[in-house]
Order: structure tokens, then C-alpha cells, then sequence
């Protein structure tokens, strides 16, 4: 091989290795995001699931996310629902922009201070 058959390989290789998505290191997407299948969040049973958090934040002080949407780029779309419970403002927001990051097509996102029932359940 010569030096720039050498050097256009390493630049390939360069570049596809640029193109590699780590493993997330967001705690809150690790949380509630399954590794493997559908873009579709886990929040039952852990620390987010509202009824788990209003056991130890009164449900006024809770902020609860409502994101609802779709997923368009898998072979066939579908709708995604969620509802998460948070103690902070920054926290459900940060929600949010996960889910607005995750779904294609967003119909409705967004954070209320106080717990609310009916929404999606």
C-alpha cells in the first residue's frame, strides 16, 4: 500500500468512526428509555411514575409532564403516550426535551405544577 492509499483509509475510518453514537450517558433517558425495540418510555415503577412520587412529594408540589406523539420512522409508525411526575420544574422539562427529541411528530408536551389525573390514564 502506498502512503496515500494508507492515508485515505485512515480517514474513512476517521469519519465512520465519528458517525458512532455512544451509549447515552443521560441519566434520565437510561432511566426510562428500554435499550432495544420500540421508542417507548418506561416510567411505571420507577422514581418518575406519579403515583410512586406522590407518595413522598405532596401531589401540589409535584410537576407532572404530559408528552403524547408519534414515531414515524420505524416500519410501522405509532403513537406514543407518556406521563411522568417530577419535583422540580428543570427535571420535567428536561422530560420534555427528551420526548421531543425521541418522537417525530409531537401533538402535545407539556409540564403542569400539581398532579393531575385523566390525562393519559
Amino acid at each position: 500500500m502506498n502512503k496515500n492509499t494508507i492515508a485515505a483509509v485512515c480517514a474513512v475510518m476517521g469519519v465512520l468512526g465519528g458517525c458512532a453514537s455512544p451509549p447515552s450517558t443521560n441519566y434520565l433517558e437510561a432511566r426510562v428509555i428500554p435499550n432495544t425495540g420500540r421508542t417507548i418510555p418506561v416510567v411505571e415503577g420507577t422514581e418518575y411514575d406519579c403515583r410512586i412520587a406522590s407518595q413522598t412529594t405532596p401531589p401540589g408540589q409535584l410537576f407532572q409532564a404530559n408528552v403524547g406523539g408519534r414515531v414515524l420512522s420505524d416500519d410501522r409508525p405509532y403513537n406514543v403516550t407518556t406521563q411522568a411526575c417530577f419535583t422540580t420544574q428543570d427535571e420535567c422539562e428536561a422530560y420534555l426535551y427528551l420526548m421531543n427529541g425521541l418522537l417525530e411528530q409531537i401533538i402535545t408536551s407539556r409540564c403542569s405544577l400539581g398532579l393531575r389525573t385523566g390525562l393519559f390514564s
